[in-house]
C-alpha cells in the first residue's frame, strides 16, 4: 500500500515539474525527464496506470492553469470554496486524457508481455503506441468541447531541437515527438525492470538521439520569405485593472489615455487591445472620437481598436446558436472619416466567458461577466490590406488554435496580430504562457506575430518564433516596432493537423496490431538478463 501511495505521489510531483517547464523554468529538457517519469512509473506499476496518469495530470493542470480560479474568484464573483472546486473538476477532465493513454499503454504491454514478444519489437511497438497516443489525445483535447489546448506539451519545446518541427507538423507534431522521446529516454535510462537489455537501453537511445539530431539539422533551414518593406506599428499596453475596466469613468479615462498615445506617435497603424473599448465605436464621446478622427484626418494613418461591435450581418443569416445575439467580440479599423472601414469579428468564442453552453446557464449566473454573451464571426473574413503587407487579426484566446490560423496564412496574411486581454487572471503565468503560444504560431506559420494586450505581455515576435521587443507586463506603455512581412507556405500552414493526425493515428494502429502479430522472441531469452 505503502508503495502505492509512493507511485502516485511521484507521479504527482512530476505532473508539478511538468507545469513548470512551461512556467517558471521554461525548460524543454524538463518537459522531456517529467514525462519519462511517468513512463517509468507506469512500466514499473501497469496494474496502477490510469490512476498515475491521472496523478500526473492533476498536478500538471491544478498548477498549471491555477489562473482560472482568479478569474473565478476575484473577478467573476464566485465562492472561494465553489472557484476551487471548478479548477479541480476542470483540472480533474484534462487530466483523464493522458490517465488513458497510460492505461492503454499498459494493456497493450501487458499483450505484448503475455506473447512473449523480443525486447527490440516490444520497445518499438509501446514507443509508437505511447507517442501517437499522446498525440491524438491532445489534438482531442484542442476540439472536443471548443477545445483547450493549454500546456500542450509541444508549447514547452520552444527553446529546444524539437522546436525546428513546428512547420512541419505544428505543436501537436512536436507534441508526438516530445512523447517519444520521453518513452526513450524512460527505455534508455532502464525504466522497465521487465526489460531491463542492452537491447531495449539501444531502442531507448535511438529514440532519443535521432529526433534531436533531425531538430539539429531542420533547424538550420530558413522557411522564412520576407514581403515587402518593414512596417511600422505601434502596440500599446493600457494597463486597466479588470475589476475597474468597466467602471465607467475608468472606461472613459482609458478611452483618453489611448487616444493621447495615438497622438504621440506617428506610426501607420496604431494596435489597441481586446476590448480596450468597452462599448461599440458608435457609442465613444464626442471629444474621444473628434481626438482620434482629427489625427487619423492629417496623418492617412490607421487605428485598430479592440471593442464590441454590433454584429454585421442581416439575422437570416446568423444561425440558431446566435439566434439573437447583437454583439461581436471585435477589432473595428477606423478610417479618417470616423467610420470602421475594416473590421474582423472574434470565431472562436471562449465558453462561460463569450457565450453560455446548453445547461450552464446557472453556472454562468454565479459569475459577474460583462460582455459575456457575443454573436460569432464568420469563418472566412479577408486579411487588413495596408502599406504593402496583408494582416489577419486574432482575438486573445483563438491563438491557440494554430490550423485556424493556418487558414488565414492560405488566404494570404503576411503578418499576424493578437490582441488580447487576459487581465481576467491577474498577476500570473497565463501572461508568460500565452506569450509561448504565440511565438509557437509564428514559428508554425513562418510570420511575424504582434500582440497587443492590456495588462501583457504586448509584444513583437519575429516569424522564427523570436521575441524581438517586449514591454514590461502590468505597465501602461507603447511599443514602436519595425516588423517585416512574411510569405511562403509552410507544410503545417499548408495541411494543418491533418498529417500529424494520420501520423498519430497510424502509429496507434500499428502498435495496436503488434498485439496479435507481434514475433514471439524464441531465441534470445538471454539478452534480458544481461
Amino acid at each position: 500500500m505503502r508503495g502505492r501511495g509512493a507511485a502516485l505521489i511521484l507521479s504527482l510531483l512530476a505532473g508539478l515539474a511538468q507545469a513548470a517547464s512551461f512556467w517558471p523554468v521554461q525548460a524543454w529538457w524538463l518537459q522531456v525527464l517529467a514525462l519519462a517519469a511517468l513512463v517509468a512509473l507506469v512500466l514499473r506499476r501497469p496494474q496502477r496506470a490510469f490512476a498515475l496518469g491521472f496523478a500526473f495530470g492533476l498536478g500538471c493542470f491544478v498548477a498549471g492553469v491555477s489562473w482560472l480560479y482568479v478569474s473565478m474568484h476575484r473577478y467573476g464573483g464566485m465562492p472561494a470554496a465553489l472557484a476551487a472546486l471548478a479548477l479541480l473538476l476542470f483540472a480533474a477532465y484534462l487530466a483523464s486524457f493522458g490517465a488513458v493513454v497510460c492505461a492503454v499503454f499498459a494493456r497493450v504491454d501487458r499483450a505484448l508481455r503475455a506473447r512473449d514478444v523480443g525486447p527490440a519489437f516490444r520497445a518499438t511497438a509501446l514507443g509508437a503506441l505511447f507517442a501517437g497516443a499522446w498525440a491524438l489525445t491532445e489534438l482531442l483535447r484542442g476540439w472536443l468541447f471548443t477545445g483547450f489546448p493549454w500546456l500542450a506539451i509541444g508549447y514547452a519545446q520552444l527553446d529546444g531541437p524539437l522546436a525546428a518541427f513546428a512547420p512541419l507538423l505544428g505543436v501537436y507534431g512536436v507534441c508526438l515527438l516530445a512523447a517519444l522521446v520521453a518513452f526513450g529516454f524512460a527505455l534508455a535510462a532502464g525504466g522497465d525492470p521487465a526489460q531491463a537489455s542492452r537491447t531495449a537501453r539501444a531502442i531507448g537511445v535511438a529514440l532519443v538521439v535521432l529526433p534531436v539530431a533531425a531538430g539539429l539539422e531542420l533547424a538550420s533551414i530558413d522557411r522564412v520569405s520576407p514581403h515587402g518593406a518593414p512596417l511600422h506599428v505601434r502596440l500599446l499596453q493600457g494597463n486597466v485593472a479588470q475589476d475597474m475596466k468597466f467602471d465607467a469613468q475608468r472606461s472613459l479615462d482609458a478611452m483618453h489615455w489611448y487616444a493621447n498615445e495615438l497622438l504621440r506617435g506617428d506610426a501607420p497603424l496604431t494596435v489597441l487591445p481586446e476590448t480596450a473599448w468597452t462599448l461599440p465605436w458608435s457609442r465613444t464621446p464626442p471629444d474621444v472620437r473628434g481626438e482620434i478622427v482629427d489625427r487619423l484626418r492629417h496623418t492617412g494613418a490607421a487605428v485598430a481598436i479592440g471593442m464590441p461591435l454590433y454584429e454585421d450581418r442581416p439575422a437570416a443569416n446568423a444561425s440558431a446558436f446566435d439566434a439573437g445575439r447583437s454583439l461581436t467580440n471585435s477589432v473595428g479599423v477606423i478610417d479618417a472619416a470616423g467610420a470602421i472601414a475594416w473590421r474582423y469579428d472574434k470565431r472562436h468564442l471562449v465558453p462561460f466567458g463569450e457565450f453560455i453552453p446548453f445547461g450552464f446557464g446557472w453556472f454562468v449566473d454565479l459569475m459577474r461577466i460583462p460582455l459575456g454573451d457575443f454573436a460569432r464571426g464568420s469563418r472566412q473574413q479577408p486579411a487588413l490590406p495596408i502599406a504593402g503587407q496583408r494582416i489577419a487579426f486574432d482575438i486573445c484566446y483563438e491563438d491557440l488554435f494554430g490550423e485556424e490560423i493556418a487558414a488565414q496564412v492560405r488566404g494570404g496574411a503576411t503578418i499576424l496580430v493578437n490582441v488580447s486581454n487576459i487581465a481576467w487572471f491577474g498577476d500570473s503565468h497565463a501572461l508568460p504562457q500565452h506569450l509561448q503560444i504565440a511565438r509557437m504560431r509564428a514559428l508554425e506559420l513562418a510570420r511575424p506575430m504582434l500582440r497587443a494586450t492590456n495588462t501583457g505581455v504586448t509584444a513583437a515576435i519575429d516569424a522564427h518564433g523570436r521575441v524581438l521587443a517586449q514591454l514590461e507586463p502590468y505597465t501602461a506603455a507603447a511599443l514602436d516596432v519595425d516588423v517585416q512581412g512574411a510569405d511562403g507556405t509552410t507544410p503545417y500552414a499548408r495541411f494543418g493537423n491533418v498529417p500529424v493526425f494520420a501520423l498519430s493515428l497510424g502509429l496507434v494502429v500499428a502498435a495496436a496490431a503488434s498485439m496479435r502479430f507481434g514475433v514471439r522472441d524464441t531465441g534470445r531469452r538471454d539478452d534480458r538478463s544481461r
